[in-house]
């Protein structure tokens, strides 16, 4: 079981929270159950066991039922050429009928329905995996509009404390012009940055609403549109071990041919069966009796397919250059695997560096915003002046508090491709 499942099963269990949040690893598991591909596991699984049934169908007895009815032109006849012997010999009838129940029972197969079972069983688990892939191939879809939606919400927090700011400096600033401490006109800048601050506000507020109808969309609903996401704890995480879906899935693909080609070993087996014949018939196995009669026969068989032509041969080449290329599939992904994982792990330190820099640039933005605040009161600076100083310290906050999201989306993303997630 992946950690995520255990971390997942300890910090929310059953349907969604009681209170309007939402982590990561529940909505990684409302995708997985919501998705249309999971319903395909049941169908799988039955498929495989009556393709399973249909191939032990081999042991069990062939049971036929025929009839025929004939006229021929010519029929065998025995005539003495010395007529002095009193001897007639009977004609055989030219009209024959016969209705026959014929019975066939294998005895031995050298193991081919045996093997042909666990072909089926080979194929259903690949099969099955592939479900898995393509179920875990949703994680990078959940990611991408979980992080979209964090850094939105992040940017209507700032914003809101933008406005707040802006709000309080206006209060003050009213009472200074009430006192012709300074300009209405210096007044009216505040206003308009504060109806812009209201459109950013709402802008923000309906892109992310429109992500969380998308991703309330691959969770299978419940997602009320003032949900907040909560940001995963993923450091614990990173140097855990894990395993992509995918590396199970070239395996039991691998294991489905090898049991291909032992089976075309066991079509050069020899076969042995019992047989026999009950029926009904004009005339029945005595060719020269013109009556209708009951007969029967029984017997055992051998056949054994001596010589095929090299068929089974080539047939294994066949198999073993589908391997081949298995084996360079697998190459190939584990070269795209690590390649991602190394830009990943780059994109983590870039945003672990810009992260300590823009803490020191908020830090010193935030001293300035209160200097301007100060000149502000004082009449030494414009409105104007006060709100771009104001504005950077809003940008530095939302740059600061996008990069630590998309630092973990980096994590987010370098754990999905190493299998851990």
């Amino acid at each position: 079981m992946r950690i995520s499942v255990i971390i997942l099963c300890l910090a929310c269990t059953g349907a969604l929270p009681a209170q309007d949040t939402l982590t990561l690893f529940h909505c990684h598991e409302r995708a997985e159950e919501n998705a249309p591909r999971l319903k395909d596991r049941e169908a799988i699984r039955k498929s495989g066991e009556l393709k399973s049934e249909l191939a032990g169908s081999g042991w069990l007895p062939s049971l036929n039922f025929n009839g025929k009815l004939s006229y021929q032109s010519d029929v065998v006849t025995i005539a003495l050429s010395d007529p002095s012997i009193p001897v007639e010999f009977p004609e055989v009838p030219k009209d024959q009928y016969g209705l026959n129940l014929d019975l066939t029972q294998t005895l031995f197969d050298g193991g081919i329905t045996r093997q042909k079972k666990e072909v089926e069983k080979a194929t259903t688990e690949a099969a099955l995996q592939q479900v898995e892939v393509d179920l875990y191939g949703l994680k990078n879809r959940v990611n991408q509009y979980y992080f979209s939606i964090l850094v939105l919400q992040e940017q209507y927090k700032n914003l809101e404390i933008h406005l707040e700011n802006l709000n309080q400096r206006r209060e003050v600033m009213e009472a200074a012009v009430e006192e012709g401490a300074i300009l209405e006109e210096e007044l009216k800048v505040i206003d308009v940055e504060i109806l812009n601050i209201k459109k950013s506000i709402l802008e923000v507020e309906t892109r992310k609403n429109s992500f969380l109808e998308v991703l309330d969309l691959l969770c299978g609903g419940g997602i009320a549109p003032g949900t907040v996401l909560q940001k995963p704890e993923l450091e614990g995480l990173m140097e855990a071990e894990g395993t992509r879906p995918e590396y199970r899935l070239f395996d039991l693909q691998d294991a489905s041919m090898e049991a291909s080609k032992t089976m075309i070993g066991k079509k050069r087996m020899p076969v042995l069966y019992a047989f026999g014949q009950t029926g009904y018939g004009k005339p029945g196995y005595n060719m020269l009796s013109g009556e209708w009669d009951f007969y029967y026969m029984v017997g055992a068989g051998l056949r054994w397919n001596i010589w095929d032509w090299n068929s089974s041969t080539r047939e294994k080449q066949v198999i073993e250059n589908q391997q081949q290329m298995l084996l360079n599939q697998r190459e190939s992904f584990t070269l795209e695997m690590e390649s991602l994982g190394v830009k990943e792990r780059a994109r983590m330190k870039q945003f672990r560096q810009s992260i300590e820099y823009e803490k020191e640039v908020l830090e010193l933005q935030q001293q300035i915003s209160r200097n301007a605040s100060a000149k502000l009161e004082h009449g030494t600076i414009t409105a104007t002046e006060y709100i771009m100083e104001l504005s950077k310290e809003n940008l530095a906050r939302i740059s600061l508090e996008t990069n630590q999201i998309q630092l973990l989306q980096a994590m987010a993303n370098y754990l999905t491709i190493q299998g851990t997630l």
